[in-house]
């Protein structure tokens, strides 16, 4: 068994801190063996850090999309996906790309794209993010009796913009191959699952002041 975080930022995130190099070495002293390094809306960080990735660790390409509906990770993509589509769009462009669609922070107010929206898509996709490790605990209870009652696998990522943070939650993938293909492999079979901790509330706290900041600054639009 090892554990991946699913959702997390660098500095290549307009709302990150810290390099890719940062995030892997915060995450490796938490006994955390992969993730899936998710920017806003770019691949950039990946590449900056593709080739200098330890061989004990696991880096997966990949990419939190803007929809016009909400947030949506494309897991295992390594070209940017255009944002502002409707989330099927969405859906379909990373498949097409051989990429793995995951709903994140399915609830939350700004970026969630809420529970209609998730039903339109649920036969395309094989799993959401259960575990956030910025969502309150009680919203992280809610989004897995819904992955549970739609039949879908879980995830878990701690959707850090810290490297300090990095590592909160994680998904589970229960084999000892620490590759792409097996996460992947894992996920279409809905068998992973997302743990973790939630991250402080003074962190939490902040980064909803932060987001609601730059949300009035964009004139009112998501990221």
């Amino acid at each position: 068994m090892f554990k991946v975080d699913m959702h997390l930022h660098s500095c290549f995130s307009n709302d990150g801190m810290g390099t890719p190099q940062d995030l892997i070495k915060s995450l490796k002293k938490r006994g955390i063996q992969g993730m899936a390094l998710t920017d806003h809306n770019t691949i950039s960080g990946y590449r900056t850090v593709q080739q200098v990735v330890p061989n004990d660790f696991l880096v997966i390409p990949s990419v939190e999309i803007s929809t016009a509906d909400g947030h949506l990770l494309a897991i295992n993509v390594t070209e940017t996906i255009q944002a502002g589509l409707s989330v099927e769009e969405t859906v379909e462009r990373i498949i097409d790309a051989g990429g793995e669609p995951i709903v994140p922070h399915l609830f939350r107010l700004l970026s969630g794209i809420k529970k209609d929206k998730l039903k339109r898509i649920q036969t395309k996709i094989s799993a959401i993010e259960v575990f956030n490790g910025c969502s309150v605990p009680n919203t992280n209870l809610k989004t897995a009796k819904v992955a549970h009652a739609l039949s879908l696998g879980g995830t878990g990522g701690s959707d850090s913009h810290d490297p300090f943070y990095a590592g909160y939650a994680y998904t589970v993938v229960d084999s000892t191959d620490l590759c792409i293909d097996t996460v992947l492999s894992e996920i279409k079979k809905k068998k992973t699952w997302g743990e973790g901790v939630t991250m402080p509330l003074a962190y939490r706290r902040d980064r909803m002041v932060l987001s609601v900041r730059q949300y009035v600054q964009r004139g009112f639009k998501r990221i």
